[in-house]
């Protein structure tokens, strides 16, 4: 009897374990409808790279996967969408 529990608890964490083990589907990015909606999210906008990030501009977000989904928000294709000036 006790065999039988401990195979079948074995064969349960088994089953759980390779469960989670499944990776999650990918986040898609956001794609924000213009700036302000943006805005609410990340104070800054969202840059490309770290390099963009130096630009000048406040420090926005670096993000990507947002960035490319925002590429329509960069006007002056700097790298940074919905980049906040001084």
């Amino acid at each position: 009897m006790a065999r039988h529990f401990i195979g079948s608890a074995a064969v349960a964490a088994l089953m759980v374990g390779s469960l989670t083990a499944v990776a999650a589907p990918a986040q898609a990015a956001t794609d924000f409808a213009n700036c302000d909606a943006m805005h609410k999210v990340y104070k800054y906008g969202v840059a490309k790279s770290k390099r963009q990030v130096r630009s000048g501009h406040y420090r926005p977000a670096v993000r990507l996967k947002v960035y490319r989904a925002n590429t329509e928000s960069d006007a002056d294709k700097d790298g940074t969408a919905c980049e906040v000036t001084a």
